[in-house]
């Protein structure tokens, strides 16, 4: 018999026998409603408690069939949403199916197809997630189409489809989503704390699940997964636990009445939220070592105490007062004394967000050093010393009221923030069954009340006897003894050392360990210095100076009347990224600056300050926000540490052996961020590969850094943007100080670095590179088609609007229906300076020949779909992107980004959204065929430019340049295919064989498997064997890839043997003339971006500039697409962009 799991009705009994805090009340407070339609329902009417700068309505109410609804009025709001928590997540999967809760959230979700259609032609979007007791569907939806939304989004809970055609196409989808996390250590560190758990509580389970798991168990079973998922959904999906929160423009009774009677009719089955007796930690999984080897360069070390439900007590959270003091990081801090000692760069702690009702984890995480992972024993002590002290002077209520206060001011002045993102997170917060309604939109983020022997109860919980360690590092110097089932991650189990374990439970003391100073940083001035909340916000800052060496720009608020600042100051230095050794000298500069900065601004980011210092092309930028009483003291302490710093032995020790983990963690990206990384690199003129820094890294020394630092500022140009409650002289006190502090000579304008594009030409162009990590399962394509210049402010609109238009069916063709991969989606790019270009990107299991061709399929294909769309649908999509571009600002940081933005790339074209909205109205439908046609459709383009970027998996066979030059993309594909599915005694050219057959005897894809099988088991040794039969069934399955690689490849009817039908240059012959790609050049070494084209009589010319690029290694393929591995060559030949030119005149306000 499997797996069983007791439930009880109540979580057990907490300290001294006292159960919990009673359930929040939701009948008391509640009156009698009804809707306009007579509908009935139950509203609350006491105080919400929002906070005073939120300008949202908010309505509690409760259905007949007891669920309950947050709806939410947004009077500024151009989007509108709603998400819906089901209180049952992975706790809840039978022990024989484990991911069937994620499996239900896929198959929900996915096939609901009116929903998606809806929302892609109204500029929405909508996603799901699976967690341990929750599962939270949500969408987003320009405002005025949120009635329609709500119909389709109730049906989701009224009469799901669970349609049985899609259920084995979910599994493999829930099993692609498992690979893309496998070497994932994030995921791998949360698996095998489930595998270590008791095996008596649900939460030792395989979460998200696999195709094994699913389909896979319920073959061996002999049962239908389906079914199963049926009595699943039957069984726990139930309006009492679901918690639904709407937001839009529509009035609060609008939104009730369509609330009332959409969601009303889901069935009430009463409380079926299973509660899980006992803890996933007892004794038997506590007093633990536990080592784990990782995939990145890491050593971290992770102590997890087993906690009871700390839920019930959330008005006066008493393991957030617990994390602030162990996290701490400011002087008599557990990461202070740590960094002293060169043993660790970095502290976490808190609650572990893996908890649920009934338990809970507190955590401390710590990212150590290579010194420190020698120590890890002696960090532990630090930790469990300063954990004496707190037991030893029991809670304070000092530390309680300052985390009070602050948290009071943050929600008093709480900036707004996304609809999707309140609505999600307020959906979550309800689930808390001992949340009252009055503390729902608060309880993020107040505090009320000290009570001080709870938290010596929870306090006392920190105690090695109920802790267990976890080393993460990727190689160890002990034998890692076992294997867990579903990652592969290797790790091994000891107990506590004696020696280690003695020391922990005796007094242990540290000098420079205490609990740490008052925070000085608490704003005391909230004054708000502008009230004209009548006038018109400004709709640009103004530029007060602009001198050599100098360009301020201010803006005093005036849209969000808050006391919140925001500065953006970029410091101009050519020296910061000149070369690769520059580059890596800046980002330790920065990494190392930072960190001895945290003992100092730790207390300013906890009372509401943020900064952030990064290394960028330009220079150094810096980004300082938050209540403005305390800003420009916090930006004089940066900067003159900034200015004048001192490297010690410790910090360069610790930090350039960081660098060199970082780099070498680079070649563990997920193949499609390498591919997007590859993608920049191939059109952007200046930019460092990993492997350029890793070539000079072993230049890096204490005394050249020091150097580097002591002549960085020599030369500046300062850019600054300062925004929000500052007055105008203000400003310039803080640019005075901001200049005086630097005390640099001023960089002359021609000095300055500029960001420029990379210029393409015609022609199509495809980079394949080897994935470096070797066990990555997945590769990928980025795929960019070039639509002409970014400054022209036409087509820039036209393709926002055809990128819109693509998106949602490119997603659901190749993700949803193809099941190609987990990661689908596209979305347009504009190089600043540079090309614009329509962009799809994918990462798959499959090779990328097959994704490339699949793409290309779908763009071939997307011309018809363009040329159907009705006026009526235009006229939505369009709406849709008005509506978004004209989105209100929520926030200070929004604004100010959008300003930044401008100021930073040059184009100071502060009413963007204005020019581009007008120019909207004047696009029509026919615009975008004409757009289409002239860019996009190979057949038409007068001068078509496509770059793929690939990453092929170490997994699957790459093609040689002299197979790329011989053998179509789709033969390519079609072999990898086959391959994948376990048919791995063919050869290309067998392949090519048999497609060539195929066309020139004139059978269908169905005879051409017929024959494909055939061959194959003329091949193999015995044809009865288990891996035949299953290879077998892999290729005839009716929606395999390889019996559509093989109709395109049929279809095409062009692919002869290789070379047949080519020139001696390569180049297709075509009559008298010899053209490429319908006269498309790949001369683009000699264009400057506005080529039209090669065509008869310029064939000498082209035939140069042909054999110039097999010069540089670039080859050419039977499908006119000319492919290169070394990209930095390839670069090399082609032009860069110049300068944007300004929008505006640049005069400053002052001299």
């Amino acid at each position: 018999m499997g797996r069983v799991f007791e439930t009880v009705e109540r979580p057990s009994l907490q300290k001294d026998g006292k159960g919990f805090p009673p359930l929040a009340d939701f009948e008391t407070g509640f009156a009698k409603r009804t809707t306009e339609m007579e509908l009935p329902y139950l509203e609350f009417t006491g105080d919400l408690n929002k906070s005073e700068s939120d300008s949202r309505d908010y309505r509690l109410i409760r259905l007949p069939n007891n669920l309950t609804v947050m709806v939410i009025h947004d009077p500024s709001g151009s989007k509108a949403c709603a998400a819906m928590s089901v209180n049952v997540g992975s706790l809840a999967d039978p022990p024989e199916f484990q991911g069937l809760a994620h499996f239900c959230e896929h198959l929900l979700f996915m096939v609901q197809y009116l929903l998606f259609d809806y929302l892609s032609s109204h500029g929405g979007y909508a996603n799901a997630y699976t967690d341990l007791e929750e599962t939270c569907y949500y969408h987003e939806i320009t405002y005025d189409a949120l009635e329609g939304a709500l119909d389709r989004f109730s049906q989701f809970f009224i009469d799901p489809l669970f349609t049985a055609d899609c259920a084995d196409r979910e599994a493999k989808a829930i099993d692609s989503e498992h690979k893309k996390n496998i070497q994932s250590d994030m995921w791998r560190q949360f698996q095998l704390e489930k595998e270590l758990s008791n095996h008596d509580h649900p939460f030792s389970m395989f979460a998200t699940g696999n195709y094994q798991t699913l389909s896979g168990a319920a073959k061996s079973m002999g049962v239908d997964l389906r079914e199963r998922l049926l009595e699943f959904h039957s069984k726990y999906y139930s309006s009492d636990i679901m918690k639904l929160v709407v937001v839009g423009r529509d009035t609060l009774d609008q939104m009730t009445e369509w609330v009332v009677s959409k969601f009303s009719p889901i069935p009430s089955k009463g409380l079926t939220k299973p509660l899980f007796k006992g803890h996933p930690m007892t004794p038997n999984e506590t007093g633990k070592l536990v080592l784990m080897q990782s995939v990145r360069q890491q050593r971290t070390l992770d102590l997890t105490f087993a906690l009871p439900d700390v839920k019930p007590y959330y008005q006066s959270k008493p393991v957030r007062y617990l994390g602030a003091l162990v996290g701490h990081e400011a002087e008599g801090s557990i990461l202070s004394l740590l960094k002293k000692r060169g043993w660790a760069t970095s502290i976490v702690s808190g609650r572990s967000p893996t908890s649920a009702e009934g338990f809970d984890f507190f955590k401390v995480e710590s990212n150590l050093t290579e010194l420190g992972m020698k120590h890890y024993k002696d960090v532990i002590r630090v930790i469990f010393a300063f954990i004496q002290i707190l037991l030893g002077t029991k809670p304070l209520k000092w530390v309680q009221d300052e985390l009070r206060r602050i948290g009071g001011i943050e929600y008093q002045f709480l900036e707004k923030n996304e609809a999707i993102t309140l609505a999600s997170t307020l959906a979550n917060t309800m689930q808390n069954r001992y949340l009252t309604p009055d503390a729902i939109l608060s309880e993020l983020f107040v505090i009320n009340g000290f009570d001080q022997e709870l938290g010596e109860w929870i306090q006392s919980f920190l105690n090695p006897s109920n802790m267990r360690i976890l080393l993460v590092c990727q190689d160890f110097d002990t034998d890692l003894d076992c294997v867990e089932k579903y990652y592969g991650i290797k790790y091994r189990v000891d107990p506590i050392p004696e020696d280690l374990m003695k020391d922990l439970t005796g007094p242990l003391s540290y000098d420079g360990l205490y609990i740490p100073a008052p925070n000085q940083f608490i704003p005391d001035d909230l004054t708000v210095k502008n009230n004209d909340t009548l006038a018109e916000p400004a709709k640009s800052p103004t530029l007060l100076k602009l001198k050599q060496g100098l360009e301020l720009w201010h803006k005093q608020d005036d849209r969000f009347f808050l006391p919140r600042g925001d500065l953006r100051i970029l410091i101009e230095t050519p020296r910061a990224y000149e070369s690769p050794l520059n580059s890596i000298l800046s980002q330790l500069f920065v990494m190392i600056f930072k960190d001895s900065m945290a003992e100092t601004t730790y207390d300013a980011q906890v009372a509401g300050l943020w900064f952030d210092v990064r290394e960028c092309n330009e220079g150094i930028f810096l980004n300082i926000e938050g209540f403005n009483d305390r800003l420009p003291r916090l930006l004089k302490i940066l900067l003159e540490a900034l200015r004048h710093y001192v490297v010690n032995d410790t910090q360069f020790e610790v930090y350039s052996l960081e660098i060199r983990k970082r780099l070498d963690n680079m070649r563990h990206l997920e193949p499609y961020n390498r591919s997007q990384t590859n993608s920049l690199f191939l059109n952007q003129a200046t930019i460092w590969r990993y492997s350029d820094k890793q070539n000079v890294i072993d230049l890096v020394s204490k005394e050249r850094l020091q150097s580097f630092i002591d002549t960085l500022f020599e030369l500046t140009r300062v850019q600054m943007l300062v925004t929000g409650n500052f007055t105008e002289e203000e400003a310039l006190g803080i640019s005075d100080m901001v200049v005086e502090t630097l005390d640099s000579k001023p960089l002359p304008e021609y000095a300055r670095c500029i960001y420029r594009s990379i210029l393409h030409g015609p022609g199509s162009y495809i980079h394949h590179e080897k994935m470096p990590d070797e066990e990555n399962l997945n590769s990928s394509v980025d795929f960019s088609i070039y639509t002409g210049m970014s400054d022209n402010k036409r087509e820039r609109v036209v393709l926002d609007l055809v990128s819109l238009i693509v998106q949602e069916p490119y997603f659901d063709q190749l993700r949803t229906k193809e099941q190609l991969g987990y990661i689908v989606f596209g979305s347009d790019r504009k190089y600043i300076g540079g090309h614009m270009a329509l962009r799809l990107l994918m990462q798959s299991e499959t090779n990328p020949a097959y994704l490339m061709q699949r793409i290309e399929h779908f763009i071939r294909g997307f011309r018809q779909r363009l040329a159907d769309i009705s006026q009526k649908k235009f006229e939505r999509y369009a709406t849709s992107l008005r509506m978004n571009r004209e989105e209100k600002l929520k926030n200070l940081s929004e604004e100010t980004n959008r300003f930044w933005r401008q100021i930073s790339t040059g184009y100071y074209e502060f009413d963007k959204i204005e020019c581009d909205m007008k120019m909207l109205k004047t696009i029509s439908r026919e615009d975008l065929l004409v757009f289409w046609d002239k860019y996009v459709n190979k057949e038409t383009a007068p001068a078509y430019m496509s770059l793929a970027a690939t990453i092929w998996s170490a997994k699957i066979s790459q093609p040689s340049d002299d197979e790329l030059a011989q053998y179509h993309g789709i033969v390519i594909g079609l072999h990898g295919c086959l391959e994948r599915d376990g048919v791995d005694n063919l050869a290309l050219e067998d392949v090519n064989d048999l497609v060539n057959s195929a066309i020139n005897d004139g059978i269908d894809e169905h005879k051409a498997l017929d024959r494909l099988v055939e061959i194959y088991k003329g091949r193999v040794v015995d044809p009865s064997d288990a891996n035949v039969k299953a290879a077998l069934e892999k290729i005839t399955n009716q929606g395999s890839y390889v019996r559509v690689a093989l109709e395109m490849a049929i279809n095409a009817k062009d692919l002869t043997a290789a070379g047949a039908g080519l020139s001696s240059n390569g180049m297709h012959c075509n009559g008298t003339s010899v053209v490429e790609n319908n006269g498309n050049s790949a001369s683009h070494h000699a264009t400057n971006g506005s080529a039209n084209g090669v065509h008869g009589s310029d064939v000498d010319e082209l035939a140069r500039d042909l054999s110039s690029l097999r010069n540089i290694g670039v080859v050419k393929t039977p499908d006119n697409t000319w492919a290169f591995e070394e990209a930095s060559t390839f670069k090399a030949t082609l032009q860069q962009s110049g300068a944007p030119i300004p929008a505006i005149q640049l005069v400053p306000k002052f001299n």
